[in-house]
């Protein structure tokens, strides 16, 4: 009974959450642990959860992967250059930039050169403790896949069936782990609003409306209604399945700490086999950032129109194509959107002043940015579901 219940039990955590954070401010502070310790322990089971998930699903059905993995970087991609284009239509009707005076707040950070190479070390983990502690998820992916595929060639199905004891132990711990969940999100809403509240009735509150509304109409056209056109899913049972992620996604600002029960509710309430939603999923939690989408489309016009600086289609297709590019480098990077922001300024030359003032509202930004990223995770492992099952029909 209590475990129907953990979402809704979830949901007044993280209101009252809010609530305390406004009322009780610095006493925030002495439960912020709470939060720390259950991300770095999401943290810890992303890479036991992508190893034994995956290279399962790769061992017993590796013919056909290859085709799959193809067919959901399209998707992933098309998703995201719709919601850039979707976002840009946004800033363009309503001018967020138009006759805001900045605040006079240099940027401290500092930007990253773009290049293949840089980004494929971020790709890479810096250590063996890397692995458990701050998981690339693309690295990740790569090894698992390839010992997989190679152990397709061999006999190994006792191996493999240890593997899949230690998948279903995994499942048992994260059970265990959602009934904590509600003291987290109490904890990190909590502290969210005690740190950056103030920010958030200040001079970005146009700012962030912005972003939330491209989010949230991106979230409808690119997510939702394709679920509703091709699979028959409707608006409001979808929002009622997904609801508990989006929780934890607003909370913990981190689509790898939610993999896990991203995984779980799409084979759970959707019903779909774990031989996709273990390469889909995974998947889309690197390359799929139609938050990323939002951010880089918001950020740069937004600074251009604040700045005057006109824009031919040229440039913007670069835009576009930058974008793209540059979400696989973020995970890879310390404090993710605000210095890959800055680098995407400075690469169009850009003045960087904003950034300062960025950088304070950004937590808040990132808590639908993020619900965004994992929201497209979900709707496009539903799609590709429906169409492999469709072609089995056929």
């Amino acid at each position: 009974m209590l475990k129907k219940k953990i979402g809704l039990i979830t949901l007044i955590s993280l209101i009252l959450g809010c609530l305390f954070g406004y009322f009780f401010k610095e006493k925030s502070l002495a439960i912020e642990f709470i939060g720390t310790y259950y991300i770095s322990t999401l943290k810890v089971m992303i890479t036991p959860l992508l190893f034994t998930s995956i290279s399962l699903t790769i061992y017993q059905t590796s013919k056909k992967k290859d085709h799959q993995i193809i067919k959901t970087i399209v998707l992933f991609i098309i998703m995201f250059i719709i919601t850039f284009l979707i976002t840009s239509l946004i800033v363009l009707i309503i001018k967020p930039g138009i006759n805001i005076n900045l605040i006079d707040e240099e940027w401290t950070g500092q930007t990253n050169q773009i290049s293949i190479l840089s980004i494929l070390k971020n790709l890479l983990p810096k250590n063996l403790n890397d692995i458990f502690i701050n998981p690339k998820v693309f690295f990740i992916i790569f090894i698992v896949f390839v010992f997989g595929k190679i152990s397709s060639y061999f006999k190994l199905d006792k191996l493999f069936n240890y593997i899949e004891i230690f998948k279903n132990f995994i499942y048992k711990v994260l059970e265990i782990i959602i009934y904590i969940t509600p003291f987290a999100t109490f904890s990190l809403m909590a502290n969210t609003i005690y740190k950056y509240g103030s920010i958030f009735f200040g001079v970005g509150l146009g700012y962030i409306l912005t972003a939330y509304l491209a989010a949230i109409i991106s979230m409808f056209v690119v997510m939702i209604l394709p679920l509703k056109i091709f699979c028959g899913i409707g608006i409001l049972e979808f929002i009622k399945k997904v609801y508990k992620i989006w929780i934890m996604t607003i909370s913990t600002c981190s689509s790898a700490s939610t993999l896990p029960f991203t995984v779980k509710l799409c084979n759970e309430e959707f019903n779909i086999p774990s031989e996709t939603t273990d390469v889909v999923v995974p998947l889309g939690c690197t390359i799929h950032m139609c938050g990323g989408a939002v951010s880089f489309a918001l950020l740069g016009l937004f600074c251009m129109n604040i700045y005057g600086i006109q824009i031919d289609i040229g440039t913007y297709i670069l835009m576009i194509l930058a974008a793209l590019f540059i979400n696989m480098a973020a995970p890879g990077i310390p404090n993710g959107g605000v210095v890959i922001g800055a680098t995407y300024l400075q690469l169009f030359g850009i003045p960087l002043s904003f950034i300062g003032f960025y950088s304070g509202i950004y937590k808040l930004l990132d808590m639908i940015y993020t619900t965004l990223n994992v929201t497209g995770d979900i709707s496009a492992n539903i799609l590709i579901n429906y169409s492999n099952e469709k072609k089995k029909k056929s």
